[in-house]
């Protein structure tokens, strides 16, 4: 994470998440193919550079994107990735990244098999670890100790890359959060196991000062997934944050006693909101001196997870900049 940086004019990345396709019974995670081709046609259509994870990890270690990037990411490994996302991204040769559900894939009905998923892989489709478990990882009071809950983590991580290094050959180097959910602990146990970059589900798009272990993506499902949306989710570039509060993960307090954000370009932008998911947007107070935007005087949070955020408009651009991070209520 780099606290300052300047960042070149336009220099980010959309990160898009898929999970099933052509699956009504589950509106919130699937989206019917002939929006997914609509959406792959308006990529080719208007030149955009969609990346492969490996020049993806490329760039932001050197910090610098081609103009108009696109990622494309499919969690969990549903067999419908096989039977009808694989065509239509072979038909318009676009590279992709799924993340394997791994004590699902091969054994459970809704997920590819093992022949399915070597296909994919012989085909150059990157696959990543979304865990063996798929359990909500970052809940980390629910254990009994702190060391029962490293211990799990630990595990499940050992689990999910023994299993991919005996049916592939290898152990993925990239991760995505089981349901998006992250805290310190989990983000600094992937550090240590040598992963090179790990995946929330935070909306907001990438740019070089962004953390690489917790990157955002746009869910592409249900209302978002219209092509109206789709073209401005593409079009939003990240607002830079050098440091929030509080902090990510498990809160510490509730209420908070503020929720801020410092930016460093603070006079970039104008009309800031601050935003919480069981509260909704609130008009912040801003502090220019300190290239603080903050709100006081918050209810106690209810919800389990509130994803907080602050947005704000490019002064010489007119665009729509937006940063989201999450929380997870113990109390």
């Amino acid at each position: 994470f780099l606290p300052g940086t300047s960042i070149a004019k336009d220099q980010f990345v959309s990160i898009l998440i898929y999970h099933k396709f052509n699956n009504p019974d589950s509106p919130s995670t699937s989206i019917d193919t002939e929006t997914f081709e609509a959406q792959l046609k308006f990529l080719k259509e208007n030149n955009y550079h969609v990346l492969s994870m490996p020049e993806f990890i490329d760039c932001l270690e050197k910090g610098s994107f081609p103009p108009r990037s696109v990622l494309i990411t499919i969690d969990d490994g549903y067999k419908s990735v096989y039977e009808y996302a694989y065509p239509l991204l072979k038909k318009y040769g676009f590279p992709f990244t799924v993340f394997l559900y791994m004590e699902g894939i091969g054994r459970y009905p809704d997920y590819m098999s093992i022949s399915q998923v070597k296909e994919l892989l012989s085909s150059g489709v990157t696959m990543g670890n979304h865990s063996y478990s798929h359990k909500r990882m970052a809940r980390s009071f629910l254990w009994k100790s702190p060391e029962d809950y490293k211990r799990f983590i630990l595990q499940d991580l050992e689990k999910s890359t023994s299993r991919f290094k005996k049916l592939f050959g290898f152990t993925p180097k990239i991760y995505a959060y089981p349901y998006g959910e992250y805290n310190p602990e989990l983000r600094e146990l992937l550090v240590k196991e040598g992963y090179k970059v790990a995946f929330t589900q935070d909306p907001g798009n990438v740019s070089p000062a962004t953390d690489p272990y917790l990157i955002p993506r746009n869910a592409i499902v249900g209302s978002w997934a219209a092509l109206k949306h789709f073209k401005k989710t593409l079009k939003e570039p990240p607002l830079t944050v050098f440091k929030y509060f509080p902090d990510y993960g498990v809160l510490k307090e509730n209420p908070p006693r503020e929720i801020a954000f410092f930016v460093p370009d603070i006079n970039k932008y104008k009309n800031y909101w601050i935003y919480v998911s069981e509260i909704g947007w609130l008009k912040p107070e801003i502090d220019t001196r300190e290239k603080r935007v903050f709100v006081r005087k918050l209810p106690v949070l209810e919800r389990t997870i509130n994803r907080i955020g602050i947005k704000a408009i490019e002064r010489d651009t007119g665009r729509l900049a937006r940063f989201f991070y999450m929380v997870i209520n113990p109390f």
